[in-house]
């Protein structure tokens, strides 16, 4: 049975790229709300109401979103780099992501690089994007067009 719901595709790939481990999106395909639950607010007994609600609709009401592996978006940003042409550019973006704040440095150095922005921002977006198709499809959810 395919479930069809208004929802901004954008807040669909918000919550993939927020979701982790800790803290888990659920779509409500009756209201098309998308709800986040933490984790460690369950296991010391706050949002009880909320986890029971959810967890009593999971897979008819409530699906679970996927949410962005922890680390992935660094090992994105190496193979990345290892694409970029310019031996200025991967020198400074190399610099960029090590240590604390890597993923800040990382984007304003690539800033400096228009077409390699661009590049990257496609090809995070083009894997973002498939990661929700699929699991759109796997769950039998249509988009409906929002205005």
């Amino acid at each position: 049975m395919s479930h069809y719901i208004r929802i901004p595709f954008q807040d669909l790939t918000r919550a993939y790229e927020n979701g982790s481990v800790e803290k888990r999106y659920f779509l409500d395909v009756e209201t098309g709300e998308i709800l986040p639950i933490f984790v460690d607010m369950i296991e010391r007994g706050a949002n009880t109401a909320d986890a029971q609600r959810i967890a009593g609709g999971v897979g008819t009401r409530y699906f679970l979103l996927p949410h962005k592996p922890k680390g992935e978006g660094y090992g994105e940003m190496e193979d990345f780099i290892e694409t970029v042409s310019d031996l200025q550019a991967r020198d400074s973006l190399y610099k960029a992501i090590e240590g604390k704040g890597a993923f800040r440095r990382f984007r304003e150095i690539l800033a400096i690089y228009p077409p390699d922005e661009e590049r990257w921002l496609e090809l995070k977006f083009t894997k973002t994007d498939k990661v929700i198709d699929d699991w759109l499809e796997k769950n039998e959810i249509v988009l409906e067009e929002t205005s």
